[in-house]
């Protein structure tokens, strides 16, 4: 089993933005990693606690037809000055994998600055 990380950031708290960024860092994963999507077994999101207007994985879920893939949802710890309207992920998958290309867009880049230009 492997594990593929991610984390986007939205502009504004609504559905029609989170469902778009989750979509495009969802999409980015599978096509960053050649990912095989009956290979996942599961998908953790955890939010900021400043997106409420609705949940990353419904949008995942439906987009991509996986409605045999346990997804949940979790609040991100608040952490004083942290990055905030942060979507990140966490995509559980059977098999190997030597390489695995995390990905972070927008805002989020900023969390993992080591992986620029991987």
């Amino acid at each position: 089993m492997f594990a593929i990380r991610g984390a986007t950031t939205i502009g504004k708290n609504n559905s029609s933005e989170i469902k778009a960024a989750s979509i495009e860092l969802f999409g980015k994963i599978i096509e960053k990693n050649e990912l095989d999507i009956s290979h996942i077994v599961s998908i953790t999101f955890s939010c900021t606690d400043d997106i409420t207007a609705a949940y990353p994985g419904k949008y995942i879920r439906k987009y991509y037809n996986l409605h045999k893939v346990a997804i949940m949802h979790f609040n991100e710890m608040n952490v004083e000055n942290s990055l905030k309207k942060c979507i990140r992920i966490l995509v559980l998958c059977n098999g190997e994998r030597v390489n695995i290309n995390y990905v972070y867009l927008k805002d989020a880049i900023s969390l993992r600055k080591d992986l620029i230009n991987k």
